[in-house]
């Protein structure tokens, strides 16, 4: 096994992906401890078979404390909102905090999960790799402080932390995903689904998936200081949204302006670490399908 013995701190064990990639570590041999900010997280953590190591990523003595022993971090922890001062505290500060104690405590390999966002949002017809620019001081306060984070990331790297940087795009799964359930729940809930074009494009990947390359980006010898858009592919919604809208018998009325075509290359991460997908994108939507017609039968 990849990670046999090894010890590894997961942050952000209760998201879409992050309970995913502990597991998947588990799986591997490794030894896991999950970081936690609330009481009611232990039981996830004991259903996982990790250890719940509770504190905060502002905190830099529970930091240190959890760091004791790591070889492996994967940061797969963010906040998501719009509040400026909450997302600065956990994408920027959190990230400093974090990268600063795996320095002092010798981690071996700090998997750092990002987005596809950081590229910022563009209406042209482009295609982002990963040596694209990303959109620094971008208006959106989730896009701006993962930029951020990325960048505390690599100076971190030139300090001598081996490094790697996971760029997601929309996390799919069949369970606590936004982009999964979750979307099924929303457009059950909608009159109409209005807020996509079925020529958009979406950049997919599945929780189960990301959690593999988590495990290649830990383990693997060409991953360390490297960067990944970390996408399985980049699908129109016709495909994703709007099918699961029709399985529901949802009228889907086009938004004005000129669909979403910005997509993301995912060769590199097949190339230099020979990833390939667990779960695909058509068994994925054929589950969510599912999941339509047992609401349409309550």
């Amino acid at each position: 096994m990849k990670l046999q013995d090894k010890l590894v701190l997961v942050t952000g064990v209760s998201g879409t992906a992050g309970d995913r990639i502990a597991a998947r570590c588990v799986r591997e041999g490794a030894r896991v401890q999950g970081l936690i900010r609330k009481e009611e997280q232990v039981s996830l953590c004991n259903e996982l078979g990790i250890t719940p190591v509770l504190g905060d990523l502002t905190d830099r003595e529970t930091i240190k404390q959890a760091l004791q022993g790591v070889d492996i971090v994967i940061h797969a922890a963010a906040y998501l909102g719009g509040d400026r001062a909450a997302a600065e505290q956990a994408n920027i500060q959190g990230v400093q905090n974090l990268v600063d104690e795996s320095l002092s405590a010798g981690v071996g390999c700090f998997v750092h999960i990002s987005t596809v966002s950081v590229y910022g949002h563009s209406e042209d017809e482009v295609e982002m790799d990963e040596a694209s620019e990303l959109a620094y001081g971008h208006s959106d306060v989730y896009v701006s402080t993962k930029c951020e984070s990325e960048k505390i990331v690599q100076a971190a790297a030139t300090n001598g932390l081996p490094i790697v940087i996971l760029r997601p795009g929309v996390i799919s799964a069949e369970y606590n995903s936004h982009w999964g359930d979750k979307l099924v729940a929303k457009i059950d809930a909608a009159e109409e689904v209005t807020w996509i074009h079925p020529d958009d494009l979406t950049p997919w990947v599945h929780a189960d998936n990301l959690a593999e390359m988590c495990i290649l980006a830990a383990t693997h010898p060409a991953a360390c200081n490297q960067v990944y858009n970390a996408v399985d592919g980049n699908y129109r919604e016709d495909e994703f949204t709007a099918r699961i809208a029709r399985a529901m018998d949802k009228t889907l009325k086009i938004p004005g302006g000129n669909p979403i075509r910005m997509a993301f290359r995912h060769n590199k991460i097949r190339d230099e670490l020979g990833y390939r997908p667990v779960v695909t994108f058509e068994e994925t939507v054929t589950q969510l399908e599912s999941q339509t017609r047992r609401l349409s039968s309550m």
